[in-house]
């Protein structure tokens, strides 16, 4: 395949998708990972009306076994992988850490740590002998900032840049990069439902800029570091949200 190849896990909704379709705007080839697969179905039938390279591979990213059939089949169909972007994770239980239960604690880290580390591990194998490569991962707001009920989802957040740092000064003599998105609070399909409309206003509203970020602005972020507009730029955090916090 002539075309950059990206991979994006989680692509197939939020700021996944808006990252796989900002990527096939700019002519690269996104492969999405995800275990939704009619969404992620969706999204890669999306890509294919706009006549842009793209396909979906269904996948459960916290099982080594599937994770590495996955990026076989990635190589094996498209010969390369550049970039590769850690979005699949997530939260779905808060409250008081005497309340979280281990199988709640272990499916948070799962979700977002696990899956970045076995993603990353299996795009290594094939960046290294190319001798290039760029790597983004997603953390949050409240991998900085921790966040009360939020123990669990902070600390595989704040993990996974202390883990991108790493990678990073590992990686660099094999000229591959390693950055971290962190976006604040953004209207996504998943987020919006928590919240009624009056909620909503009063949240986002509540921010510096005086609104969520959406999920294309998030998309917008992934995308320079992940391009040689960002050559010099690795171990990095890259905070979009809207002054939400000033590290």
């Amino acid at each position: 395949m002539e075309a950059k190849v990206v991979v994006v896990t989680g692509g197939a909704r939020g700021i996944g998708r808006a990252a796989a379709l900002r990527f096939s705007e700019e002519g690269y080839a996104p492969v999405i990972l995800d275990r939704d697969a009619e969404a992620g179905a969706a999204t890669a039938s999306f890509l294919e009306a706009k006549q842009a390279e793209g396909r979906f591979i269904q996948a459960d990213l916290t099982n080594k076994a599937e994770v590495t059939a996955a990026f076989e089949r990635i190589l094996s169909a498209c010969g390369r992988i550049d970039v590769l972007v850690n979005l699949a994770g997530g939260t779905f239980h808060k409250g008081a850490i005497q309340d979280v239960t281990p199988a709640q604690w272990k499916e948070c880290l799962d979700l977002n740590l696990k899956t970045t580390f076995l993603c990353s591990q299996a795009v290594i194998a094939a960046m290294k002998p190319a001798g290039r490569g760029v790597i983004v991962n997603t953390a949050s707001n409240f991998g900085v900032t921790g966040g009360a009920e939020r123990t669990h989802y902070a600390a595989s957040k704040a993990a996974i840049i202390a883990f991108s740092k790493s990678l990073a000064t590992e990686l660099a003599p094999h000229g591959i990069r390693v950055n971290t998105i962190a976006p604040g609070l953004t209207g996504t399909d998943r987020v919006r439902g928590k919240y009624d409309e009056d909620e909503w206003a009063k949240l986002s509203g509540g921010l510096p800029m005086g609104r969520a970020a959406m999920p294309e602005e998030i998309a917008d972020g992934i995308f320079f570091l992940a391009t040689d507009e960002s050559d010099y730029v690795t171990g990095a955090t890259l905070h979009v949200n809207g002054g939400m916090v000033m590290p």
